[in-house]
């Protein structure tokens, strides 16, 4: 599809025919063209066209939420022990503080393993993290035990047995400590998880009240909490996202605002707190801004990540960055040009076979349709051969629906998960049943036959 986008914008030639999520290229012939020409390349359109097609069959919905089972689903999902894969959502469930559910990819069921209450949290953002320990760790953006500074709770650690057994909140989070965990945590090599929380903290911000956050450190066999880092909005506001403990032994991570542009930083320390540094501040806009979402390190060494906004076309890139922080654009998106590669791309990257594959939360072909509501694409590690794999249509009326048939995922927020069997999963938070906007739905995008 990369190669049907790119065509010539010039007087003569090309006029593209869009139909749903495929397009093809009309050949126009020139005056004086040789009609040998003609033919050749329309039949190279219609090479796209089966092309596209095929693609697009890859992409199958595995399961619609309806509300009891959850709803709005804005969490990667985390592939489990028993080969089967774990996620949250936001809301839903018996008290509507949101969930925890098992899907299984050979069966296609999904099974809820628990449902929150006020008092263990509320909210799930982040992504399910197998600690060494055999439990699933995770926080909550909100709820917990009282705090003043927090009128709906600071939010909690908590874990779970994949078998759905043995939950328990594993810390309460204060306004000190931070509030507001939509960042997910990993496991260094000392046992202990990292995190971050986007508001509270040490330190006064700006002229707000909230505090611009913290990078915190949590043990499992002590319960105790470490702030790490309190931001003071001059070295960013907001982190979001998981932390990546890098090759070099240094944690890294992005806020989604602060500092002299106020449009979010890339920055590192120590696990142990020390040798903070600031490394990107995102005032140079081709470069992209305000990412919401954390970093990995690729095969070549490097970092990569997501802006949702700002780049060349004003509507985010894809960037990497040198552990010492030299940062490049390797694609900027354009969703309201003839690219139609979707634009806000929210999620951390998956690297695959050097390979990176993400989504973006609108946009997508056919250009003139306003229910495409997001993509799935793939592109190399420097950039280039750039393929928009699926765009996501959140249709907002029943027209031409029919009976029994339902709405596609839309606006998609999280990363992609390998699964068991090598195909891509996944998780929107809207789309799905009807009425519009839905609940969100878990889908699966085949890599293989």
């Amino acid at each position: 599809m990369a190669a049907a986008s790119r065509y010539s914008t010039d007087r003569d030639v090309w006029r593209c025919i869009e139909n749903r999520s495929r397009s093809f290229l009309l050949y126009v012939k020139p005056r004086g063209e040789d009609q040998r020409m003609k033919t050749i390349l329309l039949g190279m359109a219609l090479a796209l066209v089966t092309a596209a097609a095929s693609a697009d069959d890859r992409y199958i919905v595995q399961h619609r939420f309806s509300g009891p089972d959850g709803l709005d689903p804005q969490a990667a999902l985390t592939l489990g022990p028993d080969g089967k894969l774990y996620g949250t959502t936001l809301l839903g469930g018996t008290t509507d503080r949101g969930t925890i559910f098992r899907f299984d990819p050979a069966s296609g069921k999904l099974t809820t393993i628990h449902n929150f209450t006020e008092e263990e949290g509320s909210q799930p953002i982040d992504r399910l993290l197998l600690a060494s320990d055999g439990y699933f760790y995770g926080t909550t953006r909100y709820g917990g035990s009282d705090d003043f500074n927090c009128v709906d709770g600071c939010g909690t650690i908590y874990r779970i047995r994949p078998s759905g057994d043995k939950f328990s909140v594993q810390h309460f989070m204060s306004f000190g400590q931070g509030t507001t965990l939509q960042g997910g945590l990993i496991e260094g090599s000392d046992g202990r998880l990292y995190g971050t929380a986007s508001l509270g903290g040490p330190f006064a911000c700006h002229d707000s009240q909230a505090r611009c956050g913290t990078a915190y450190a949590f043990s499992p066999k002590t319960k105790s909490l470490t702030v790490l880092h309190g931001f003071r909005f001059t070295d960013g506001r907001g982190p979001i996202g998981r932390l990546l403990l890098a090759s070099n032994g240094f944690l890294y991570g992005v806020t989604t605002s602060g500092a002299t542009s106020e449009r979010g930083v890339v920055y590192r320390l120590k696990p142990d707190g020390t040798k903070f540094q600031v490394l990107v501040e995102f005032a140079n806009t081709n470069a992209g801004c305000q990412p919401t979402s954390g970093l990995i390190q690729a095969s070549d060494g490097k970092l990569y990540g997501a802006a949702i906004d700002c780049g060349a076309h004003g509507a985010g890139t894809l960037y990497s960055l040198t552990l010492d922080g030299a940062i490049a654009p390797i694609y900027h998106f354009n969703a309201d040009g003839r690219l139609g590669d979707g634009s806000g791309p929210a999620a951390e990257p998956l690297e695959i076979d050097g390979k990176l594959y993400g989504t973006a939360k609108n946009g997508g072909l056919p250009a003139n349709d306003p229910n495409r509501i997001g993509t799935l694409f793939r592109v190399g590690l420097d950039g280039t051969g750039f393929e928009l794999l699926h765009t996501f249509f959140g249709i907002t009326h029943n027209e031409g629906l029919r009976k029994g048939q339902h709405h596609d995922g839309a606006q998609p927020t999280t990363g992609l998960t390998l699964g068991p069997d090598g195909n891509l999963y996944g998780t929107t938070p809207a789309g799905g049943l009807l009425p519009w906007p839905g609940k969100g739905v878990v889908y699966k995008y085949r890599l293989s036959d």
